[in-house]
């Protein structure tokens, strides 16, 4: 890393970029003991009017999946919400990363989603991305739309790296229980 960041430092817009890119990498050290490039470390369902708030799930630890994949989720119907995922990128720039979102109804997929997070260099800082980043998602609303859905979510990589990959189930009723 700090050999990439040394080459080319007269040209003084690629040294802004770099440092966009990699941050200040140069005072980061990955651990040694957590070979993982990626660690996503939680995701919040924000909800525009929810009473109790928004719903966050942390997915760093080693129960953190199952206790997610266990969860009673409910979305009010026609509810607007984004989601927000937070996660450390260590070891290695990762590049073109991507959360792959996939709803099931019944067993017949009924949306897909694929959003780009971007390229992210090691660094100390946690990074934050929120979607969609204009606007909001709405929920589907309507008596054909209740009822019990599962996602399943991945995040990959321009390699076809799959770095954590986990499902849910999530209900859309005509009230938030």
């Amino acid at each position: 890393m700090k050999t990439l960041q040394e080459m080319d430092a007269e040209d003084e817009s690629l040294r802004k970029y770099k440092e966009a890119l990699l941050g200040k990498a140069s005072d980061y050290a990955a651990p040694s003991d957590d070979p993982r490039q990626v660690v996503i470390q939680s995701m919040i369902i924000i909800f525009e009017n929810r009473p109790g708030g928004n719903i966050e799930f942390p997915l760093s630890g080693s129960g953190d999946l199952e206790t997610l994949k266990k969860s009673d989720i409910v979305f009010k119907e026609g509810c607007n919400y984004k989601i927000q995922v937070n996660f450390k990128v260590q070891h290695d720039i990762v590049s073109g990363l991507k959360y792959l979102n996939q709803i099931y109804r019944k067993g017949i997929r009924a949306a897909k989603e694929e959003e780009m997070l971007g390229s992210f260099g090691p660094q100390r800082d946690n990074h934050q991305v929120i979607f969609p980043k204009q606007g909001w998602d709405q929920a589907p609303k309507g008596a054909l739309a209740r009822g019990t859905y599962t996602a399943k979510s991945k995040f990959t990589d321009d390699d076809k790296q799959v770095h954590m990959q986990y499902e849910y189930t999530f209900h859309i009723k005509k009230d938030w229980n």
